[in-house]
């Protein structure tokens, strides 16, 4: 299966491309406000590289290092 996401904050053209979709028989979903989070949130996760990452020993030194007040 594959998908495609188009981007509009109109209204009406949401409509129009669900309609068109409907008839070409085609399903299709309008993304809620969260469901859209999640996508850009998977992408990030994608993009993270483990390397720069800290480990937890590292971050364990470096926070017993610091001066407390």
């Amino acid at each position: 299966m594959a998908s495609i996401i188009i981007h509009t904050d109109n209204k009406k053209d949401i409509s129009l491309l669900k309609e068109l979709a409907e008839k070409m028989g085609l399903s299709s979903h309008i993304l809620t406000k969260e469901e859209r989070e999640d996508l850009n949130f998977g992408e990030l996760i994608k993009q993270n590289n483990s390397e720069d990452n800290l480990l937890k020993e590292d971050a364990l030194i470096y926070y017993k290092s610091l001066k407390r007040k």
